[in-house]
Parts: C-alpha cells; sequence; structure tokens
C-alpha cells in the first residue's frame, strides 16, 4: 500500500478569514507566492474544488530531473498552507512516476524517444521472426531441412535450479506486467490443456 503523504488542499481558516468570506487572489497572486515559496516552472494550477478548498499548484516537469513537488494555497488569503515534495514520496512511488515517464518518452527526452522506437521495431522484428520460424517448422512440413520444432515438455528437461530461478523472474515480471502476465498465464493454461487432449486420445 503506498502511504505517501497527500497535499492537504483545505487550509485551515484563521480568525481574519470571516470578513473575507468568498474573496479570491486571483490565479496570478497564487502563482507569486509559490514563486516565492521555491517552486519553478512548468507548474499547473488547479482552481479550489469547492467551499474551503485551496488552490493547487503542482510542478509537471517530467525530464529527468523529476519535478513533481506540488504546493497550495489559500484562495482568501494567498499564503501556502501545504507543501508535498518528490523527495519525499515513498520509493516505489518514485519508481511508479519514472517509470511511466520514462515509458512515455518523457524523462530523457529524445534520447529516451529513440530507445523506445529501437524496442518497438526490434519487438515487431521478434514477433516476425518468430511467426516465420513456426512457419518453416510446422507439424504438416515434415523432417524438412530445419527439422521439427521441441516435443511438447521439453521444459521439464531444464534443470530445476534453471528453472526455478526462470520462474521467479517470470512471475515478479508477470506481478508488475499484468498484460504480460496475463497472456503468458492464458498460454500455459491453455497448453496444459492441449497435453491433457493428447494424453486422453489413444495412440
Amino acid at each position: 500500500m503506498d502511504t505517501t503523504r497527500q497535499l492537504d488542499n483545505a487550509p485551515s481558516v484563521s480568525a481574519a478569514a470571516p470578513p473575507s468570506a468568498g474573496r479570491d487572489v486571483g490565479f496570478d497572486a497564487v502563482r507569486e507566492a509559490t514563486v516565492r515559496a521555491g517552486l519553478a516552472d512548468p507548474v499547473e494550477i488547479r482552481p479550489p474544488a469547492g467551499p474551503g478548498k485551496a488552490y493547487v499548484v503542482a510542478q509537471v516537469g517530467r525530464s529527468w530531473p523529476v519535478r513533481a513537488d506540488s504546493m497550495a494555497v489559500d484562495p482568501a488569503t494567498g499564503t501556502v498552507t501545504d507543501t508535498l515534495e518528490f523527495a519525499d514520496y515513498h520509493l516505489a512511488a518514485k519508481l511508479s512516476t519514472w517509470g511511466i515517464d520514462a515509458h512515455m518518452g518523457f524523462l530523457f527526452g529524445v534520447w529516451n524517444q529513440i530507445v523506445l522506437t529501437v524496442l518497438a521495431v526490434a519487438l515487431i522484428c521478434v514477433i516476425g521472426w518468430g511467426y516465420r520460424m513456426w512457419w518453416l517448422r510446422r507439424p504438416t512440413r515434415g523432417e524438412a531441412k530445419f527439422g521439427r520444432p521441441p516435443a511438447r515438455g521439453t521444459w521439464r528437461r531444464v534443470p530445476g535450479r534453471v528453472l526455478a530461478r526462470a520462474l521467479v523472474v517470470v512471475a515478479v515480471v508477470g506481478y508488475y506486467l499484468p498484460l504480460f502476465g496475463l497472456s503468458l498465464l492464458g498460454f500455459l493454461i491453455l497448453d496444459g490443456l492441449l497435453e491433457l487432449r493428447r494424453r486422453k486420445v489413444p495412440a
């Protein structure tokens, strides 16, 4: 569970608040207050979500180093009432932020985008080569010069210590990449059902 502290956007009511009920200092004054408090650009300013709520000024810099600090500003007085710094995030929250930004090509700028493009092209090639490999070694082709594919269950002959480590890695990756994990689980279930069916069919 992520226990990272959330920004408090409900400023406490001061003794001077009642006479200025309904007053709003505006976006410019709110931004000036956060600049004086050290919140650098680029930022996004969100107006109060309702009565008794504060302006929220959040940094939206997604390149390295990530700028993700935020501040709450009292709309009546224009004073900063709370600050949440990215440095105070838990490691899991930081990793999540960095991972999303890197995955979207923001974290390291154009180099990040070049790496993602190369990975995408490589993935397309691997998929294409996989289908080509199956086509050349498909069961209806016979022995041919490419040979037959490995028999079902060949993985059971992999040494236990190697297989155990591989399963741990796959489980961890599947947990953090659910789409990969679910598709792999579906493949294993289908493969197991086909194996059961083959065993039930008399030779």
